[in-house]
This record gives C-alpha cells, sequence and structure tokens, in this order.
C-alpha cells in the first residue's frame, strides 16, 4: 500500500498560533539527526497519537505542554489526507479529531469528524473489510472481533526500545493486544494469506461448527431415543404388573393401550387387573382339584375291585359242596347254593374284563395334566408377580407418574428429531479453502534469501556472523544466524548484530509484502537510532581498522537502508517511505542518493524549537 507523509505539523498554544513543521520527502530515507531531548523520538509517538493511540508516549515537558494540535499530512493510495487531533491533557487522551480529505492544512484545526468515522475511511484505504476478523481469540482478544489498522502498523516502526532486543522485533509487545494480534494477522500482513481466502475458510470453519453442532445433537437424540425406548419398555413392564395392560402387547402398541386407559378411566384398573393370570391360577386350580377327585375316584374303584376278588374267592367253595353226595342236604341246601352260584357268576363276570370307568378316569387325568402344564408354560411370560395397588391413592399416584414420564418420553418436539446434515455437507464439499502451508514455506524462503543478499551488503559489519545463512523463526516472528552447512543457531549475542538483525527482517518483510502485492501494511518504516549501540566518534583510524569500527558499522546500516530504497525504486517500481531518528552527524550520510537529511536537532533547533521559547519570552 503506498503510503508517505508530507508533513509533521505541530499547532502551538501561544496566542500567535505558532505552527512547527517537518517536511518529508516520498521516497527517500527521511533522517532527523540531532541531539538528545530534542524530540526526535517523540515524532514516532505523535505519528503513533495522531492514528488513534488509546495511550500515548508524547514527553509532557516542552513537547506536549506547549501544543495545541499534532497532525500528520500524509498520501496514501494517491490520495491526500491531513489528519489532526487534540494534544492530550497529561495522560488522557483526546476525542476531538480534525480531517481533510484533501490535504488542507489549516491555521487551526477544529473538530469535525468522530474517530469511529475517520477509522472506516482509513480502513478502507487499508483494505480492512469489516468481515475480515480474528480468527480466533485471546485474553485480549476476542475470537471474530473486526482487525484494527492499526495491528498492520506494526511492520511499520522499528522503536528505540526493541531495535537491540535479541528476542522481540516488533513494537508494543508489551501490550497484550498487539501480542496476541501478531501472529494473528502476520500471514495475511505478509501476503501469504488473502481476504478471499480468509473468509471463505472463517465460512468453512463455522459451517463445521454448525455441522458438529448438529451431529452432536443426533447424538444425543440417537441415545435419548435409545433411553426413551427403555424407559417405556420399563413404564409398560410395570404396568403389566399392575395388569393394566394387555400382557403380550409389543412394548409401542402397549404405550398407546396405557394411555388409552389413563385417558379412558383408572375404573378400569380393576376390571382389567391381573385378568389373564388369574384365569390361569383358577384354571390350574380346577385341574388340579379335579385330577385329585379322579385320582380319589380311581382309588376307590380300584379298591372296590379289588374287594370283590376277596369275594369271589370266598365263594368259589360252593361249587365243591354242589359236587359232595356224602353231606347232607336238607330241604334250602339247593336254594342257598344256587343262590351263592348266581352272586360268583355275577362276581366273575365283573371281574372278568377292564371296564369303561378304567381308562376313561385315566384319560381325563392325562388331560388335565396336559392342560396344567400348557397354563405354567403360558404363566411364565407373564410377570412372575402380579402387583394390586393398596388403595386408590396408590393407584392414582402410579397413574399421575405414568403420564408424566409418556409426556415427556414421547414428546413431539422438532429438537428431538434427527436433523439432516446433507445440505451443510454440500455446502462445505463446494467450499475450496487454499491450503498456504506451501506459500507459507516459499514466502520463508524467499524472506531468508532476500536477508542473504543484504547481509552480503553489509557482511564486514556482522564480523564473524557475515558468511551465516538467515532463519526466519515464524514461531516468534524473528531472525537468527544459522552456521553453515549445520543445523546450528548461532546466539549471536551482540546489540550492533542484533539491531542489524532488526533492519534485516523488516527490510525484507517489506519487500516481500511489496513482491506479493500487500494491500494492508503502508510501505513506510520509521526507524528510532539505529546507532544506538554504538557511541563516541572514531576518528584518526586506519582503513582496516575503521572498516571494523562503530562508525563503519553506522554507515553501513545506513548503505543498507539507501540500499534499499535504491532497489525498491529502481528495480520493483515501487514507491517507499522512510523516517529515521539519529545522533550522528550528517556527513555520515553524504554518499548517499536516497537519503534526505530533514533537519539536524542541534544548537536550539528541535522538534519545538528554540525560537519558539524565545518569542514567547518577546511577546511576554
Amino acid at each position: 500500500m503506498k503510503y508517505s507523509i508530507a508533513k509533521i505539523i505541530l499547532w502551538m498554544n501561544d496566542e500567535n498560533s505558532y505552527r512547527r513543521e517537518l517536511k518529508f520527502e516520498e521516497d527517500k530515507v527521511n533522517i532527523i539527526t540531532g541531539e538528545s531531548n530534542t524530540g526526535k523520538t517523540a515524532i514516532l509517538h505523535i505519528i503513533d497519537y495522531c492514528l488513534f493511540a488509546s495511550r500515548h508516549k508524547i514527553a509532557e515537558s516542552k513537547i506536549n505542554e506547549n501544543v495545541a494540535w499534532y497532525g500528520i499530512n500524509f498520501k496514501i493510495n494517491n490520495k491526500n489526507y491531513t489528519i489532526a487531533r487534540k494534544s492530550p491533557n497529561k495522560t488522557k487522551t483526546s476525542s476531538d479529531y480534525f480531517f481533510s480529505s484533501t490535504g488542507e492544512v489549516p491555521g487551526l484545526p477544529l473538530s469535525n469528524m468522530t474517530e469511529g468515522s475517520l477509522k472506516e475511511i482509513l480502513e478502507t484505504e487499508f483494505d480492512i473489510d469489516k468481515d475480515v476478523t480474528i480468527p480466533f481469540g485471546g485474553r485480549a482478544l476476542k475470537a471474530n472481533s473486526k482487525i484494527s489498522l492499526r495491528y498492520f502498523m506494526l511492520f511499520c516502526s522499528i522503536s528505540g526500545d526493541i531495535i537491540q532486543h535479541s528476542e522481540v522485533f516488533f513494537d508494543k509487545q508489551n501490550d497484550n493486544r498487539y501480542r496476541e494480534a501478531l501472529p494473528r494477522i502476520f500471514d495475511l500482513a505478509v501476503g501469504i494469506e488473502t481476504i478471499e481466502n480468509i473468509l471463505l475458510r472463517e465460512k468453512k470453519q463455522n459451517l463445521q461448527a454448525k455441522l458438529a453442532k448438529i451431529e452432536k445433537k443426533n447424538t444425543r437424540v440417537s441415545e435419548k431415543k435409545s433411553e426413551f425406548y427403555d424407559e417405556l419398555k420399563s413404564i409398560t413392564s410395570q404396568a403389566r404388573e399392575f395388569g393394566i395392560i394387555n400382557e403380550e402387547s409389543e412394548t409401542l402398541a402397549s404405550v398407546e393401550s396405557l394411555k388409552s386407559f389413563i385417558d379412558t378411566g383408572i375404573s378400569q384398573a380393576y376390571s382389567e387387573k391381573g385378568s389373564r393370570l388369574d384365569e390361569i391360577i383358577s384354571e390350574t386350580s380346577f385341574l388340579e382339584r379335579k385330577i385329585r377327585n379322579l385320582t380319589r375316584f380311581q382309588s376307590a374303584y380300584n379298591e372296590y375291585k379289588s374287594s370283590l376278588n376277596v369275594i369271589e374267592d370266598s365263594l368259589r367253595p360252593v361249587e365243591y359242596w354242589k359236587s359232595k353226595d356224602d353231606i347232607v342236604k336238607t330241604s334250602i341246601f339247593d336254594d342257598l347254593i344256587s343262590s351263592l352260584e348266581d352272586d360268583l357268576h355275577q362276581i366273575k363276570q365283573a371281574n372278568k374284563k377292564r371296564t369303561p370307568i378304567d381308562g376313561k378316569t385315566s384319560d381325563e387325568i392325562a388331560e388335565c395334566k396336559r392342560l396344567i402344564k400348557e397354563l405354567e408354560e403360558e404363566a411364565k411370560a407373564l410377570p412372575k408377580k402380579v402387583k394390586s395397588f393398596s388403595d386408590d391413592r396408590e393407584k392414582y399416584i402410579f397413574l399421575g407418574q405414568t403420564k408424566t414420564k409418556l409426556d415427556l418420553y414421547t414428546s413431539n418436539d422438532d429438537c428431538d428429531e434427527i436433523t439432516s446434515t446433507k445440505e451443510i455437507e454440500d455446502q462445505l464439499s463446494s467450499i475450496k479453502v487454499i491450503d498456504t502451508t506451501e506459500n507459507r514455506d516459499l514466502c520463508i524462503k524467499v524472506l531468508e534469501e532476500i536477508i542473504q543478499g543484504y547481509m552480503k551488503l553489509v557482511e564486514p559489519s556482522l564480523e564473524n556472523y557475515g558468511s551465516y545463512q538467515p532463519v526466519f523463526n515464524y514461531k516468534d516472528k524473528k531472525i537468527d544466524f544459522r552456521k553453515p552447512k549445520s543445523t546450528y543457531i548461532e546466539a549471536a549475542g551482540s546489540s550492533s548484530n542484533d539491531m542489524f538483525k532488526h533492519l534485516f527482517m523488516f527490510l525484507g518483510l517489506h519487500e516481500l509484502m511489496l513482491t506479493n502485492n500487500s494491500k494492508h501494511v503502508p510501505s513506510f518504516l520509521l526507524i528510532d537510532q539505529p546507532s544506538r549501540p554504538y557511541y563516541g566518534e572514531e576518528a584518526n583510524l586506519s582503513e582496516k581498522r575503521l572498516q571494523h569500527s562503530d562508525k563503519a558499522k553506522v554507515i553501513d546500516a545506513f548503505k543498507l537502508l539507501d540500499n534499499f530504497i535504491g532497489n525498491i525504486l529502481k528495480d520493483m517500481q515501487k514507491s517507499f517511505q522512510m523516517i529515521v531518528f539519529e545522533h550522528v552527524p550528517k556527513d555520515y550520510f553524504d554518499d548517499f542518493d536516497n537519503i534526505h537529511v530533514v533537519e539536524e536537532f542541534r544548537d536550539g533547533n528541535a522538534l519545538v524549537p528554540q525560537e519558539y521559547f524565545d518569542s514567547l519570552h518577546h511577546n511576554s
């Protein structure tokens, strides 16, 4: 994204409306160099303040106490804008903003726009769609919250706080919000990821979450249905035990029968209670009694038959006495013998053959036993124990509980139905999200390749690490040095090397972003005193010593910045602006084509110059 600052403007508090302006050039390394405590670093904080900072670091003494408004006049995507923000009251930031869509710099700004409206205008320039959100949350950031343009500004500054840090390479990493934001927007900023792919991924993730929710519900419904069926069996079984439904019905039919019974009335409980089992018991008892009676009859009949045998044996002498001639036969002898013969004949006839009574009785007993066995088999399928209500209260409680359970488990609520997932599955199969893993690996290789070129350019300043290979640590977003032909990551711990690592990484990232035509990160970089690791002037050194002196390293650092701008302008035909704050003499930059010295903050010249304070005294 093309971006450059034309002016930094300070509207002072004095009666004469003194206005301080610092002017910068496009496609240059704009350097403000000078002494300490002259307000160089405050410029970085002023730019941050004008772009919606919720806190500020602008020094109160000499600067904020004398300034009414801070402003930046800048170009973004070939449009000229001016934003001004009323100075903070001590630590309290202001919500008063001035905005000009033509780049007008007013004599004194007046508040004419809210912060929200102004953000919307700039978010359009940053190509931030309202639908582009933080993909996953954290302690400070909520998932699906909107991405702020300020997160992309992390790529546009190297503050004095971190330029020598060996582990932290981005500003504001002590703020949870920015620390969490960086890994979430990094791929989008660098060009590894696109908004279109993010939106597709978010849509797919939303559908997957919806599908998972439905599948979870369906599983719950299935389990509930199984539980429901088991509960129905339990209810109907209990109802069978009380004998209020037909024992032979299937469970679902029993439920309908039970409902009908409850609806019809409790009175049926008595009429249907235990009907079949009672019948079986009654029939069995009857048959058993019948068997006992038949058995007794059979026994008596057998005793009768036995007694006939005894009588027959006792009458057999009649035939002997009849054939005897030598006995005295009286007048009644013949009559008596004849009568006994008749009795004997009848008894013989009675014992001569088996009567129908013998077989019929046995058959009847066998039939009764067969029927009893059948009834016993039938009784096995019925509740073993037939319960009965002790009183009406128990009966009504049972029926009320049963009705409640049936109402609960046989609800026709739609939420208890299995929901089809086909439509969502079809939508998921139609969404093609590009896997960015390969592109990420490729971008990292390109970044390391770019940085390798920078290292060659300033190899003497890297001392023994000049021949090492750069390794971009994607997880921690930092640069390491790897010993050639090894996997060993060198600590390379010196403030000079750390400073160069910061420059390598940020210049490399911006070159990569320009290559990928990133729409979200301004082609702009603020650097606060890259010479910070070096102090003191180097003079009267031999050429060899000078090559490794601090001055040589500082010059190498600016050669790197100058070379970067030259490469962007000539080789890539792109645009880029840097603003660098320094304390070294300006003759360090004399030999570079792409460096523009904005001002020297020395001898009374400063962000708030001495002439301003002099004018206050003169007017008073």
